[in-house]
């Protein structure tokens, strides 16, 4: 059940990134994020009322850990997505079982000054070798370097906050908490960036009309959707089915970027997606089980 879980959450994530996408030209990206976290608010609190699940957590430290590591990657990702090719942005962001492992062998490194996991270290190069090709000037589209790697850079950021996330959220599945008040809780710290972002670098909202309007609220629809089948699946699936029903998200972004985007990428660049793909995959496979995610500490168990 945890692989339908992921396969949905992959699919509502590149639907998302398509109304992200077409919003783009017309709205800030703090305004997108904000919609979508004022969406997601909305959802998931008519939801946990009707399961009769409350908003209190013992847990709040994790929620906010998780939020700031979440909501941040969210903001650089939703601005890869308008400035970079649809399936090049959705890749960076999907970059997280690679940084994970990198991760672990800098531990590794730290502790004995010597390279603990070759085979590890072994998929993180090859996973980083995909970046390379993915990003190398021929596929940019015709973007000069500025338009690209500043782009390029904040989504590979992205998929490295994405990580922290993630190993959160692990964490909170195994503190206990429902998938509805995590998701709930990034929720509010997607509106309130979203917001604050959105008066400080745009000085407001931009009025909807009918011809893009109804994509803000679409976005926030289908990224609530996505969280929520991968918050199920993180919490109550095993790390390497998970992590490799993930990229089932790169071929629809794949499939989206050729046919409704019109984009066309060179036979490295598929390349290097097929590398960055077989990267996570091995990474999380030969990720040692000795390294747990975040630890539940008492200091974290805070009421509220």
């Amino acid at each position: 059940m945890q692989a339908l879980w992921m396969a949905l959450g992959a699919l509502f994530f590149s639907i998302m990134g398509v109304c992200i996408k077409l919003a783009s030209p017309y709205y800030g990206t703090m305004e997108i994020l904000f919609y979508r976290g004022f969406a997601g608010i909305l959802i998931f609190s008519v939801l946990m009322r009707l399961q009769n699940v409350s908003c209190a957590t013992p847990v709040i430290g994790l929620h906010i850990k998780r939020s700031m590591a979440g909501v941040t990657a969210m903001a650089l990702w939703f601005y890869g997505i308008a400035h970079l090719p649809f399936a090049t942005a959705m890749v960076l962001n999907n970059m997280s079982s690679v940084w994970l492992g990198t991760i672990v062998i800098g531990q590794g490194w730290w502790q004995s000054r010597r390279i603990l996991y070759p085979k590890l270290m072994g998929a993180v190069l090859l996973g980083f070798s995909g970046v390379v090709l993915l990003l190398s000037p021929r596929l940019t589209m015709g973007l000069s370097d500025q338009q690209a790697y500043l782009p390029g850079l904040l989504g590979l950021c992205s998929g490295f906050l994405a990580a922290q996330a993630y190993r959160q959220v692990h964490s909170l599945g195994q503190a206990g908490e429902p998938e509805q008040r995590t998701v709930f809780y990034v929720s509010i710290g997607t509106a309130l960036l979203g917001l604050i972002g959105t008066l400080v670098l745009h000085g407001g909202f931009t009025l909807p009309d009918w011809r893009t309007g109804w994509l803000l609220p679409a976005v926030g629809l289908f990224a609530s959707l996505g969280q929520w089948c991968l918050t199920r699946a993180y919490t109550r699936g095993a790390a390497l089915v998970v992590a490799s029903l993930q990229y089932l998200g790169l071929a629809f972004s794949s499939l989206f970027g050729v046919f409704l985007f019109r984009e066309q990428l060179a036979w490295t660049g598929w390349l290097g997606i097929a590398l960055i793909v077989i990267a996570g995959i091995t990474a999380t496979a030969w990720r040692p089980k000795s390294v747990k995610p975040v630890q539940v500490t008492p200091s974290s168990r805070q009421t509220t």
